[in-house]
């Protein structure tokens, strides 16, 4: 039995990333652009900080035998990851069928790790309360499942422990990163707030149909009255509504679950199930891209009906309470994207950097590829610094990659929203559309109705 942390390498875990200046980046902005490469993580995400951390945190605490996952993630990988460095078996539960190949692909990962993949239910629903069944009748296994953590996110804010130190202490202007479910944006905070950067703004960046985080914000800044509050212009959170269950085999936890799924009208695998352990021997690998990404999703938000979207490493079930109480005291801005503009900056990335992410990574970086930062930060100049954060993800291709490639236009046109209004419509980056098809109407989140665009500078300079 391990006595502390101290005692135990957590830093064999995760590995720190190389904080890279982008030339091309840069002269195309006019200010410099510094990319976080979280894709040189030993599992190719950003995930295997906090979930490392919580699976040290396990072993030693809690004196875990057996880490259980549920879902074809990253997150999951990281849990799989772990689990082998630190010589904890881990069984990783999935539901049942093909997801297509590159879903294929995440579960051989999970087994070339050591990982026992088990198949179970139809639903993500479903095989979290198979986790659950075998969780209580398992002596020793816990699960890996929330990013609301303290651990969790301890180790997500290591990435700016590790800029702090990459930039030599000086303070960016901004931070750029993907958000999902926000486990990674409150260990971004805890970090700037660690290193004394209180007043660095993050740009928050979702897809249209990933855009959980806007919505909570909106929902929680309308309970008390139904009216949105705004100090010096920036929204406020009036109230942090609890989103993840507190009992073990209810519902899912939110963050390192996927999605819950709607159930299937029809079909049922349980006859297609192998043996503990295992993966069913019978499973069709029929299944395609576009068939994965025709499945509708539900926010537990709010309820609402997601179409369907690439960015699914974007998707979530619910919001890391956490993110929303640190998003009152720090600058937050969120942004979405459409997928187009995501798929855009996934194969410029590859273009100018040679390196293969996955596309709701790319939409932090369409952010600045696409000129939105100048939108939102007018005064950046040659002086300036902007980090973004490159969460990486092993669920990409080149198969993947080309049928973007063939489904969306390029370049891509640019529709950035903020809340509930179009923050900017233009054709592309490089040519504005005539007068009659630009339109221009929203302000961001973080911005007061009426509010030029101009401002918004200060407002997102301005915490709460």
């Amino acid at each position: 039995m391990i006595g502390s942390v101290a005692e135990h390498p957590v830093a064999a875990l995760h590995t720190p990333t190389p904080l890279l200046y982008s030339t091309c980046m840069s002269k195309h902005a006019g200010c410099n652009i510094w990319l976080k490469l979280e894709g040189m993580q030993p599992t190719q995400s950003f995930k295997v900080r906090g979930v490392g951390s919580m699976c040290v945190s396990a072993l030693i605490e809690r004196n875990a035998r057996r880490f259980v996952a549920v879902g074809d993630t990253n997150a999951a990988l990281a849990v799989a990851y772990s689990a082998r460095q630190l010589g904890v078996p881990a069984t990783i539960f999935v539901p049942c069928g093909d997801g297509g190949t590159q879903i294929a692909a995440i579960r051989s990962k999970l087994e070339l790790e050591g990982a026992d993949v088990v198949e179970k239910g139809r639903t993500i629903r479903e095989a979290y309360k198979a986790a659950c069944d075998f969780i209580q009748s398992t002596e020793g296994a816990i699960i890996i499942d929330t990013a609301d953590e303290e651990a969790a996110i301890a180790g997500n804010a290591t990435i700016i422990n590790e800029i702090t130190l990459q930039l030599k202490n000086q303070e960016p202007t901004v931070i750029i990163t993907p958000v999902g479910s926000g486990g990674l944006l409150a260990g971004i905070i805890t970090g700037l707030h660690q290193s004394h950067w209180y007043q660095v703004p993050i740009i928050a960046v979702e897809t249209h149909n990933t855009n959980s985080f806007q919505q909570a914000l909106l929902t929680d800044s309308e309970q008390s009255d139904g009216v949105p509050h705004s100090i010096s212009g920036k929204t406020r959170v009036v109230t942090t509504k609890a989103v993840t269950s507190q009992g073990i085999c209810t519902t899912p936890p939110p963050s390192l679950l996927p999605p819950l799924e709607e159930e299937p009208e029809d079909g049922d695998c349980e006859s297609n199930q192998g043996p503990p352990g295992s993966r069913a021997s019978n499973r069709s690998n029929s299944e395609g891209p576009s068939q994965l990404h025709s499945r509708v999703r539900v926010s537990s938000i709010d309820g609402r009906s997601v179409e369907p979207t690439i960015a699914t490493c974007l998707s979530t079930g619910s919001i890391c309470p956490k993110a929303l109480e640190l998003s009152r005291v720090h600058p937050v801005v969120p942004i979405s994207v459409s997928d187009a503009m995501a798929a855009e900056a996934c194969r410029r990335f590859l273009d100018e950097h040679q390196m293969l992410i996955e596309v709701g990574s790319a939409a932090a970086l369409s952010i600045v590829g696409k000129g939105l930062i100048h939108q939102i930060l007018p005064d950046l100049d040659h002086n300036s610094h902007i980090v973004v954060i490159v969460t990486g993800g092993a669920n990409i291709n080149f198969d993947r990659l080309d049928s973007y490639r063939q489904r969306f236009p390029y370049p891509a046109p640019i529709i950035a929203k903020s809340g509930q209004e179009v923050f900017m419509r233009m054709l592309d980056s490089a040519q504005p559309a005539s007068s009659s098809g630009v339109v221009s109407t929203g302000n961001p989140v973080g911005a007061t109705p009426g509010q030029s665009r101009q401002s918004v500078a200060s407002a997102v300079s301005t915490p709460l």
